[in-house]
């Protein structure tokens, strides 16, 4: 507080006391949250003290600030008077959970809190592992005005009821009842870049300004003098307006509202926006359909991976469409959980949604040789495997489709597959590919129930050990549509690892989107967790936005007039995060930077050229994509043509009289696959391939597994 107290800007660098390495501030008020402390300002950002932080400043009275803290932050002094005679941590997390709803999955919330009342003397923590008052915290309490959990019930049934939703004006409520499936698909997926934020205000603010008839020239002036953003950011914005169907070019240099955008802003219904926005940016309401059951961003995006494979929302993006329904006052935050409120349930009831990508009837069989619906021809290959691993996992009058399923996810992730499948046998097993001198074989169990429930009842844990070292396993993970809480246990005594099918569905999907390597995704084999790559999968897709974004701002220099007239169109680093700061809730620091010029600048690249102490792009953004594209294809023509471990493990023949695969098995030669075919094939499902020459064995391989050919 007294380094904020001498220097309010929010954009630059603190260093915790004891410490010699500084930390970017904004992640340090990130971390601290709202707390009431704290407060922010104009522009450029700037962050004061609020008059409760300095009083605490000026007193030192740790029971007012921990008052303070509890006017601010849920399950606070509540904590406190639920202490009692004494409770540990976890008797407290079943308090926050079931009496106050703050859907807590670990003690980590209640580790916190403790640890302040700890440091100010209002609890003790005794060697029995329980939390016990001390004089201090009877004498808060006395002072606190709590919330009682009748409270609580009376706002969950107030909250239940419907709310009254305004009617859209005549236009928007038009486009909404005549909106169709494939305009819903084709929404673009990135929010993308608003001058000040992307909130409410700030759109409103830039769309008004283009109804009064600015020309793009003053709209760009608008926006980086009332936002203070360079220009370039300020330009980046109207495209997005753009892409939002917000703003329309009518003239050579004239812009104006659109004719829906211009309605909502003479409605003044914040409802209105969130309506138009739905229109326009995948899974809006879609989003707010889903936080029907509260869920924190990570569940959220799994949930809407799993309901809608075709887009891969990143986290990042979930989150950008939370804040903004939780600004509507279509959503809540509770703890660190969000819900929709009436309103917002009010609002999903009138909204046009998209259909999911799960609701494909369980009982039809989609693997090879089932026939191919339009909707499953529209999906890319990762979907496809998606939705065949959870519909399959429920198909138990066909377990092999399951097998299938799950040998055509684990190759997709890079593994090797052995189908085994039958008596004192396990039915799949899996090899990573750690390192040269390191591999790790994983035995897989696969449960299919047509309730979509496997009990303990269904599986033999003694067995699981034995096909482990029947086939020299190194670990068994049984896999299954989902699981009753004793298999997690017995699992757990067995030290098996527990995953279900949506869980392996949403990692193929999120797979698509950001590759990671086997010795990367061998901690979801051997947790059963997804949860436990998010770190992986977070850190990798920002190295991938550092960068898209250090290209961007360096071509956008490099075809600005003023920065030629005063750097040559180069960039230091300092310049680069100055430029990218604001696209980013926690700016790129120092070293992403240096890592994303370092790659850039590689010969093989050759998309960024140094000089001296600055930087200078080389090439056009789609040319050096273009040359990334060109890197990969080579490496996988050169590839070896070796067949790999899983083409020469068998599928046990069907035994006489037992159920038959249905699969068609025409006997035709590896190379009777045009290359025609194959190569168009490739670039509708995004992948690169080259436009002449020997195609790689691998995609050949590919493309007849989802044709549902045979593999040689």
């Amino acid at each position: 507080m007294k380094d904020i107290d001498a220097n309010p800007l929010v954009e630059r660098t603190f260093t915790w006391p004891g410490t010699s390495s500084p930390v970017a501030l904004r992640q340090v008020l990130y971390s601290v949250g709202g707390c009431g402390l704290f407060t922010r300002e104009g522009r450029p950002s700037r962050v004061l003290l609020t008059p409760e932080a300095r009083q605490f400043l000026d007193t030192g009275d740790v029971a007012y600030l921990m008052a303070v803290f509890h006017a601010h932050v849920r399950f606070f002094g509540e904590m406190l008077a639920s202490v009692g005679e004494g409770l540990t941590h976890d008797d407290l997390n079943h308090i926050a959970v079931d009496t106050y709803g703050l859907g807590w999955k670990s003690l980590d919330q209640v580790r916190r809190r403790v640890y302040w009342m700890r440091g100010t003397g209002m609890l003790e923590y005794w060697s029995n592992g329980k939390i016990a008052l001390t004089e201090g915290g009877r004498t808060l309490l006395h002072g606190l005005s709590l919330v009682s959990p009748s409270d609580l019930e009376a706002q969950r049934q107030a909250s239940s009821l419907a709310a009254e939703l305004p009617e859209p004006p005549h236009l928007l409520a038009e486009r909404l009842s005549q909106v169709t499936e494939a305009e819903l698909r084709a929404r673009k997926r990135v929010l993308g870049y608003i001058a000040g934020g992307a909130n409410m205000e700030n759109l409103s603010r830039l769309v008004d300004a283009a109804a009064a008839g600015l020309s793009r020239s003053e709209l760009i002036a608008f926006a980086a003098g009332t936002f203070n953003v360079n220009k370039s950011s300020a330009e980046q914005s109207l495209s997005t307006l753009q892409g939002l169907d917000l703003l329309t070019q009518v003239g050579p240099d004239q812009f104006a509202a659109t004719p829906l955008a211009a309605e909502w802003l003479q409605s003044g219904e914040v409802v209105d926006v969130v309506r138009h926005l739905h229109l326009n940016l995948a899974l809006l309401g879609e989003a707010l359909d889903a936080l029907e059951s509260e869920s924190d961003s990570g569940t959220l995006t799994r949930l809407l991976a799993e309901r809608f494979p075709t887009y891969g929302l990143t986290r990042k993006d979930v989150t950008a469409r939370v804040a903004l329904l939780v600004e509507a006052g279509l959503a809540e935050r509770v703890g660190n959980v969000t819900r929709h409120t009436a309103l917002g349930a009010t609002l999903v009831g009138s909204l046009p949604l998209q259909e999911r990508g799960d609701t494909h009837s369980d009982s039809t069989p989609s693997g090879a040789g089932a026939a191919t619906t339009e909707a499953d021809q529209s999906r890319s290959l990762p979907q496809r495997l998606a939705a065949e691993v959870v519909s399959s996992s429920k198909d138990s009058a066909n377990y092999q489709r399951f097998e299938r399923a799950l040998a055509d996810a684990f190759r997709y992730l890079a593994m090797d597959v052995e189908v085994h499948s039958g008596p004192a046998k396990t039915d799949l097993v899996i090899t990573l590919w750690l390192s040269p001198t390191s591999r790790r074989r994983i035995a897989v169990e696969a449960k299919t129930d047509g309730a979509g429930l496997v009990t303990d009842q269904d599986v033999r844990f003694m067995r699981l050990s034995e096909h482990r070292a029947r086939h020299h396993a190194d670990d068994t993970v049984l896999i299954g549509p989902d699981f009753d809480t004793r298999v997690f246990r017995e699992a757990g005594k067995e030290k098996v690892a527990v995953l279900t099918a949506k869980q392996l569905a949403a990692a193929v999907v999120r797979h698509s989107v950001t590759p990671l390597y086997p010795n990367e995704l061998v901690d979801l084999l051997l947790s059963g967790r997804t949860d436990a790559l998010e770190r992986t999968w977070s850190e990798t897709e920002r190295r991938t936005e550092a960068q898209a974004l250090v290209v961007n701002a360096m071509w956008k220099s490099a075809n600005d007039p003023v920065d030629i007239e005063f750097g040559g169109g180069a960039l230091d680093v300092r310049d680069i995060w100055r430029e990218t700061k604001s696209s980013l809730e926690t700016p790129l620091d120092k070293r992403e930077i240096e890592e994303a010029l370092a790659f850039l600048s590689n010969p093989c690249v050759a998309g960024v050229a140094k000089r001296g102490g600055d930087h200078a792009i080389t090439a056009p953004p789609e040319l050096i994509a273009s040359r990334l594209r060109s890197l990969a294809s080579a490496i996988e023509r050169t590839v070896s043509a070796a067949p790999r471990r899983d083409d020469q493990a068998t599928t046990p023949a069907t035994p006489s009289g037992s159920a038959q695969d249905d699969s068609p098995t025409p006997a035709q030669p590896s190379n009777d696959v045009e290359p025609a075919r194959v190569r168009a094939w490739a670039q509708a499902e995004g992948r690169p391939v080259n436009a002449r020459g020997r195609l790689p064995e691998s995609l050949i391989r590919d493309y007849k597994r989802a044709h549902g050919l045979p593999i040689d």
